[in-house]
């Protein structure tokens, strides 16, 4: 009997099908007769093969994380959280006091690039202070990405007006970056929001100038025609998102909309109100779904900015976007604070795989069931069907993964993906291994046991194994602040803190379930200690994490680093602001993997 293993929505397979799936929403959506002019009510709909655009009127720190973990975003390496540092000395670039809990809680570093005009970020020893002097560098690393060079990347779309973009050299050092971007006017682009985030503020001064032409001047930024231009930005945005892989979120925060950009030192003071915190997956939709509500105060508050969006002909980069692929003008849009006191649909849907067929349980609405096909970890080929509540029978060989998204478009996730494998495992003599912290976590509070000890506690409640916990000798403070500066140091300096006790006989145990929070990224510096004193080499390794909206970061490598000899199985990582609530999900995922133990 085939059995399955459960993995984790991955961003990067969807971007590995971006083709498909465009295509097929561009199919959808296509529509040759549609005036360029129409706005809000033509575009947002309720059409479910549309992507999702999530939106609250909250505009907090704390709003901010909550729309960021809605996305469901499992960033993966090194991230770049890209912002707008603003033009001193009274722009309305976002503040650091907004932005820091979702830096901080992904472990981000805040790229930036230096401005083609003159001015105090023109150079990088004059951006780096205007970075200090608004406060970045009190709240995460700040990295001006072409402090050294540009670095060339290509534009794959068809249709493209420019056909390379020219991007901060150290875009090179990211795996997955967040695009949060201050939505408003523009002097020069109508508005200014995620598209243009990840065009011109990812450009280098070269970059700059280039799109700013239209690909006709690597040196001067004036002179071009400005379609060209608008078109650019489109074309850079889709080079970027193709460069990292897929690997990115937008969100656009809508408050001091003044008809003037982040650039400009001194802008007009906003006639409209603050509106909220939009986020998507999809950046055309993302920013148009922003237009709509300036739209929907034309006659009013918005006046002032549709005339000047209107007046440099602003909307051409949203019809440029979706020409070329890079995402669709029609949207839905959900009301995050709305959803928060109704039960959403489709909470309890599950798949699950045993003698040849697949069956979907659960499922409340119509959704999108696509089978990719893999050779040697090779995609070879997908099928996509259409899900409904019942039980499929589906050819599959050992490899294949079965994805249920609510659309092809939007691609979110209604349960975790499963994995056909081999053959049905036992594993006698198993170990769960794990180190948590209790006390005050972030955007959890104070608990009195930890996030990762808890899912160390639903393991053990499905697989009659042995536990140990690595208990440092010197306990961690209950502040989370100053548990921070000692996590920080021990990484720094590459120190290895000790634990209590000891395991008797490691060799009898044939499989070891590894669990720890992830710390700035990677694993905490107390695993290191273990993992160096037990070796792992011929085991079955099993790991298990909680974080705070990075994923897994860099901690598998660790993991395969450390134990070079071990077999590796698909582990489970959660955010800890949900890990009590994932008794169901850990039960799941440990189904798949059919352990049994003696």
């Amino acid at each position: 009997m085939k059995n399955l293993s459960i993995i984790k929505k991955s961003v990067a397979f969807a971007a590995s099908i971006a083709v498909i799936c465009a295509g097929f929403a561009m199919f959808l959506q296509s529509d040759t007769n549609r005036e360029k002019t129409v706005y809000a009510a033509e575009y947002r709909t309720d059409n479910a093969d549309s992507p999702v655009v999530y939106m609250t009127t909250e505009i907090t720190p704390e709003s901010l994380v909550r729309i960021y973990e809605t996305l469901g975003f499992e960033p993966e390496g090194n991230v770049a959280v890209k912002i707008s540092t603003g033009e001193p000395p009274n722009s309305n670039y976002l503040r650091p006091e907004l932005i820091k809990d979702l830096v901080q809680g992904v472990t981000g570093t805040i790229v930036e690039c230096n401005t083609a005009y003159g001015g105090s970020r023109s150079s990088t020893a004059l951006h780096k202070q205007v970075a200090a002097d608004h406060g970045f560098t009190e709240i995460a690393d700040v990295d001006i990405m072409d402090e050294d060079s540009s670095l060339e990347i290509s534009v794959n779309a068809e249709n493209a007006t420019i056909h390379e973009n020219y991007v901060g050299a150290h875009l090179k050092n990211y795996n997955s970056l967040i695009c949060l971007a201050h939505f408003k006017g523009h002097a020069m682009a109508g508005y200014g929001g995620a598209i243009k985030n990840m065009s011109i503020g990812i450009a280098s001064r070269e970059g700059k100038n280039y799109i700013h032409t239209g690909g006709k001047s690597h040196t001067s930024w004036s002179g071009g025609n400005q379609n060209a231009f608008l078109e650019s930005m489109g074309d850079a945005t889709s080079a970027v998102v193709d460069f990292l892989d897929g690997k990115v979120v937008y969100i656009n925060v809508m408050n001091r909309l003044s008809v003037d950009c982040d650039c400009s030192g001194n802008p007009s003071e906003p006639d409209m109100h603050d509106v909220g915190i939009l986020a998507s997956y999809d950046p055309v939709a993302l920013d148009q779904a922003c237009i709509d509500l300036i739209y929907a105060e034309k006659d009013g508050a918005g006046a002032s900015l549709v005339n000047r969006i209107e007046n440099r002909n602003g909307l051409h980069t949203l019809e440029h976007a979706e020409e070329i692929g890079l995402g669709s003008r029609n949207y839905r849009l959900m009301d995050i604070d709305a959803e928060q006191s109704t039960e959403k649909p489709n909470q309890n849907v599950k798949m699950s795989y045993e003698n040849g067929e697949l069956t979907i349980s659960g499922l409340e609405t119509d959704a999108v069931l696509l089978h990719a096909s893999y050779s040697n970890e090779t995609l070879t080929g997908t099928e996509i069907l259409n899900a409904e509540n019942g039980t499929k029978s589906i050819n599959a060989e050992p490899g294949d993964k079965f994805f249920l998204w609510n659309s092809i478009a939007s691609m979110y996730p209604l349960c975790p993906a499963v994995m056909v494998t081999e053959n049905d495992e036992t594993h006698n003599n198993v170990l769960i291994a794990y180190f948590s912290r209790a006390g005050e976590n972030w955007q959890v509070g104070y608990i009195d046991r930890g996030n990762t000890a808890v899912i160390a506690d639903y393991i053990s409640e499905k697989i009659n194994a042995d536990v140990f916990e690595i208990l440092p000798v010197v306990p961690y403070p209950e502040g989370y602040e100053d548990t921070k500066t000692i996590a920080t140091r021990e990484r720094n300096n590459n120190e290895r803190p000790e634990f209590k006790g000891s395991i008797d006989n490691l060799d009898r145990y044939d499989t070891v379930f590894l669990g720890y929070p992830i710390w700035y990224g990677g694993m905490p510096m107390i695993m290191y200690t273990f993992l160096e004193e037990y070796d792992m080499s011929g085991k079955t390794v099993i790991p298990f994490s909680t974080h705070g909206g990075s994923g897994w970061g860099s901690s598998l490598n660790e993991l395969k680093t450390l134990c070079p000899e071990a077999e590796f199985v698909t582990g489970f990582s959660i955010a800890g602001t949900n890990a009590k609530n994932a008794r169901d999900e850990v039960g799941t995922w440990l189904s798949g993997l059919n352990i049994r133990s003696n």
